[in-house]
């Protein structure tokens, strides 16, 4: 009898070990569940946040550009978006409304979670809120106790856990202009990617196309597609663009190289010197993009070079840039003075980097 009752205490002893085992057992279940569930439902809700404040956001800039679109030059640079501030912040309250997340309908976006802003490519990317000439909106979509109330949690209520807040930013911007048209790029030269690393040093300052290989003169001359870069070349493609017989290639940022070259091209200059002549007092808005007859502003390629030497390849376009030449410095200077406009917006363009020119068409930035 004795080991009777011995081998029953034995059993009642590991009933208990096993109630014990199946406890923690269940509660570290609990927690995974509550860890896969949870943490797994308050992502899926951000990723819905995410895609509302990316609609709302570019929805808003875009609105930005529509506004920008009519204006001259001279109203771009005195553009101050005060009186427009409401219809702006309407709009991506709009979308908001429109959209759903984390099972909740109508989402809610304050005001003061959208601002109108600068987005600074160069250097360090950063976004500075400001009505003055802004480019961009930054958007905030929530749900916590600011706005729309957090999300209900499942089983992390068994720890305490009711709810959590999310939320996620967005910020979009006027982008630069992706592409050129056939015959959009009259003029053969391009410049480096470096003049545009900081705005202090490419707004409206001076550039020289000839020479080139300094800091100033930041440049090179280029064929085209077409091979060879050379003197004898651009002579010929200097003349055929002179008297009309040819017209530049359709051109995508990202995807099109030109043939560059750089430095003092002495015997190509009085062909520069005569396209310049023709072009200057064409002001047809197309060609020659002002008024003045005595400068030409068109659009030339910003090409992916890391300083300011004299290039001899063929390089990558990554962007556009609006220039004014000024004046064309014959013997014994031989000078192609120029400057490159800043901030100029091209309607119904964008899409490519933020080198030069913008479009009124923005793009997601952060």
């Amino acid at each position: 009898m004795g080991n009777y009752f011995g081998m029953l205490n034995k059993l009642r002893d590991h009933d208990g070990v096993t109630a014990i085992v199946v406890g923690i057992m269940l509660t570290i279940f609990l927690g995974l569940a509550a860890f896969v569930i949870d943490i797994g439902y308050s992502r899926v809700t951000k990723n819905e946040l995410q895609n509302i404040a990316d609609g709302a956001a570019l929805a808003a800039a875009r609105k930005l550009g529509v506004i920008y679109e009519p204006m001259s030059y001279t109203d771009i640079q005195s553009y101050d978006a005060a009186d427009d501030e409401v219809s702006i912040k309407d709009i991506a309250i709009d979308v908001a409304d429109k959209s759903k997340a984390g099972g909740k309908g109508n989402i809610i976006i304050n005001n003061d979670d959208i601002v109108i802003g600068t987005w600074d490519p160069s250097g360090t990317p950063k976004f500075n809120p400001t009505l003055n000439k802004p480019n961009a909106v930054q958007v905030t979509a929530r749900r916590d106790n600011i706005a729309n109330g957090p999300i209900s949690t499942f089983f992390a209520r068994v720890f305490g856990i009711d709810s959590t807040d999310v939320s996620a930013d967005a910020t979009a911007a006027l982008t630069g202009q992706s592409t050129a048209d056939e015959g959009g790029l009259p003029l053969p030269v391009g410049i480096s990617k470096a003049w545009f690393l900081n705005k202090e040093d490419f707004c409206n300052q001076p550039i020289k196309f000839y020479p080139t290989g300094t800091a100033e003169g930041c440049a090179g001359w280029n064929v085209y597609e077409e091979n060879p870069s050379n003197a004898s070349k651009l002579r010929k493609t200097l003349q055929d663009l002179a008297s009309g017989s040819y017209e530049s290639p359709e051109t995508t940022a990202g995807q099109t190289e030109f043939d560059f070259t750089g430095g003092t091209v002495a015997s190509a200059f009085s062909d520069m010197k005569a396209l310049f002549d023709v072009m200057r007092i064409k002001n047809d808005g197309e060609l020659d993009k002002d008024d003045d007859p005595n400068t030409w502003t068109t659009s030339v390629p910003v090409y992916d070079w890391q300083d300011c030497s004299n290039p001899n390849a063929d390089i990558l376009i990554i962007g556009f840039a609006t220039v004014v030449i000024d004046e064309i410095l014959e013997t014994p200077d031989k000078i192609i003075s120029a400057h490159v406009i800043c901030e100029n917006i091209e309607p119904a363009r964008g899409g490519g980097p933020q080198y030069g020119t913008w479009g009124s068409i923005p793009g997601l930035v952060e």
